[in-house]
């Protein structure tokens, strides 16, 4: 495989925006990063456009009809939450296969309406949906096999928060302790409200190129995709999504699909868990985010709290998690937070971060994304 880059990145920042249309989001976070990449609309060969919640159909080549139609491929694509992490590598892979060698990846999403269509509607006037029940067996086995708490949940969105009131692309930008999340509604055992991320509005872009396409158009500080990895679970999922097939590993029934994916892009990168600098993992809610970290061998198993209170995955600590606050303060445009995650890697390995910026020189860094129906993608990025 030849060297595939990231030469730009750019955002519409996260957020509620009821008199913005999708296309005015989007199309921000497309022209952001054509300019942060120093090249023309015109030098894109291929586009994919990711959105999961927005159901217009056609959307991403509407869009384009606005920004600019040169002629190129369209593909709209849906991977839940893991859409990002999906595009990512289909343009690797197009550009790998000399079809192209400029791609124009792009997700966005709009808040309203989102969930409608998950779930039966007895589950919605019943405050039992999916997600949150599915979730909340996850913490609670969490909690059964290594003795986690409520407060290290609750600890894992104070880190979030503290992070993210330095992020301008955040929905939430607020310092929260540990008794405000305790003192949230409560969800679903033991989540309380301020575990969750949000749905919400947002766009992120990013120009992925050959590497002899950014010597060609001279690209500033091009940051390499050493991998990227799609995964899909290797046992099917029961109806009702308990915690056993939705992500823990359950040894008679295989691994989950993190550690799948995270396995295939360790081995692709050349590199392991202990070469990681900074990383962005999907922290749909609190217990996620830990369990994430272990399932990416970032720990071992039944680690990750202890690590947390001693300040292993703080932005000065050891290895940062989540930098940007997450999900959990951004907010969650599944179609966009994917790239949202490549966005902020970038930034950090450029040094771009701003007060969020990790006190360490990044070489290599990570991004996890998890979707519904058991799919996962792992992301290495180098410098």
């Amino acid at each position: 495989m030849s060297d595939v880059v990231i030469a730009g990145v750019g955002m519409h920042p996260f957020g509620r925006y009821p008199d913005k249309e999708p296309d005015d989001i989007a199309a921000e976070a497309i022209l952001k990063a054509v300019e942060d990449a120093g090249i023309t609309y015109r030098d894109i060969e291929l586009v994919l456009a990711g959105k999961v919640a927005f159901k217009k159909a056609g959307t991403g080549i509407d869009l384009m009809m606005k920004v600019g139609m040169t002629g190129v491929p369209i593909y709209q694509i849906n991977a839940m939450c893991a859409t990002g992490g999906a595009m990512l590598k289909l343009a690797r892979d197009a550009i790998n296969s000399g079809s192209c060698e400029v791609v124009l990846v792009y997700g966005f999403d709009k808040f309203k309406g989102m969930f409608d269509e998950l779930g039966d509607p007895w589950q919605n006037v019943l405050g039992m949906k999916a997600s949150p029940s599915a979730f909340a067996t996850v913490a609670q086995k969490y909690m059964h096999d290594y003795g986690a708490t409520e407060e290290d949940f609750a600890r894992v969105a104070v880190k979030a928060h503290k992070n993210g009131a330095n992020n301008p692309y955040a929905l939430f930008r607020n310092i929260i302790t540990v008794e405000d999340v305790l003192k949230s509604p409560m969800v679903a055992y033991p989540l309380h409200l301020y575990n969750f991320c949000t749905p919400d509005d947002g766009a992120a872009a990013a120009i992925v190129c050959s590497k002899r396409a950014a010597k060609k158009f001279n690209i500033r500080k091009p940051v390499t995709i050493a991998a990227t990895v799609m995964q899909t679970a290797q046992y099917p999922p029961s109806v009702v999504e308990p915690s056993n097939t939705y992500s823990v590993n359950l040894k008679t029934k295989g691994f989950s699909v993190t550690e799948l994916a995270a396995k295939k892009a360790y081995e692709l990168a050349g590199v392991g868990p202990g070469d990681i600098d900074v990383c962005e993992v999907q922290d749909t809610e609190s217990a996620h985010e830990l369990v994430h970290i272990e399932q990416l061998g970032l720990c071992k198993p039944g680690e990750a709290y202890r690590l947390l209170r001693e300040g292993e995955w703080d932005i000065t600590g050891r290895l940062p998690v989540n930098p940007s606050g997450g999900i959990q303060c951004k907010g969650e445009p599944p179609g966009a937070s994917g790239l949202g995650q490549i966005c902020e890697i970038v930034w950090q390995m450029r040094g771009q971060a701003g007060q969020r910026q990790i006190s360490r020189d990044p070489k290599v860094g990570l991004c996890q994304v998890f979707g519904w129906n058991h799919v996962a993608a792992v992301t290495i990025l180098k410098k």
